[in-house]
């Protein structure tokens, strides 16, 4: 699949719709990436992306990694359990209650209601990368640290957040790329100046038809940037969801 969209945003709209489709046997153009970047404010829309998609990663690290410390710490498994629950509901059961509220508070459009809707995904995602961390740091740390003195917060901050920071990067990374890729939440809760990049792509719909090169060519160019940071960081990735697997 990746690699039709990948050449079908170099191939002219007759060569796209060839059957049995043209591998190699096209000559290239880059017509779609032209008409993708001219057509829509692409500049904007890649801002919009890297904001929400950075902001709501930040935020579900700020209040998911204290969440997954006191679950993990403190066996609370009522809050795992509920959190559980809540991921495992559609992100469509959240859209409706979102919207009316963000309604109300006239914030439709804007980007604290994109990030707040996004940290619905973020959140329970750090959330359970985390608890694996947390419960894999051996009883005789914390130990260690009460009888130095530290408090919880203080035992918290600085010792169980530094031993497990290949988790918070691990968990940074898979919860932007949630981020960006999400669809549902950006194509209710945006306007025309808040759109990101996956909703843009409904620019090359039509009523009668579908602008296939150009739409590939915009799905290449929103895949770039999680394809390279996922290759960049494979490495942290791997060893960070390792590390939180193995006690």
């Amino acid at each position: 699949v990746f690699f039709w969209m990948l050449t079908s945003s170099f191939k002219q709209q007759v060569d796209i719709y060839t059957i049995p489709p043209k591998w190699f046997d096209f000559t290239p153009t880059l017509d779609n990436y032209r008409e993708a970047l001219t057509r829509t404010p692409f500049a904007r829309y890649m801002t919009n992306s890297l904001v929400v998609a950075t902001c709501s990663s930040l935020l579900g690290l700020v209040i998911g990694v204290p969440a997954a410390y006191s679950i993990a710490r403190y066996r609370q498994t009522k809050l795992s359990l509920s959190l559980l629950t809540a991921r495992l509901l559609p992100g469509v059961a959240y859209l409706v209650p979102f919207f009316v509220a963000f309604t109300a508070l006239r914030m439709v459009g804007t980007y604290p209601a994109l990030i707040l809707s996004h940290v619905i995904i973020t959140f329970p995602l750090t959330v359970f990368i985390m608890v694996n961390f947390f419960a894999a740091l051996p009883q005789e740390v914390y130990d260690a640290a009460e009888v130095d003195g530290c408090g919880k917060l203080e035992t918290f901050a600085r010792i169980a957040v530094p031993l497990t920071r290949p988790g918070m990067l691990t968990a940074g990374i898979l919860a932007f790329i949630f981020s960006w890729n999400d669809f549902k939440m950006a194509l209710i809760l945006s306007d025309g100046d808040s759109r990101t990049l996956p909703v843009a792509v409904f620019n090359f719909v039509h009523e009668a038809s579908l602008d296939w090169g150009p739409m590939m060519a915009y799905a290449s160019i929103i895949m770039l940037p999680v394809f390279v940071l996922t290759l960049a960081a494979q490495r942290h990735i791997v060893t960070g969801m390792t590390m939180g697997s193995v006690k």
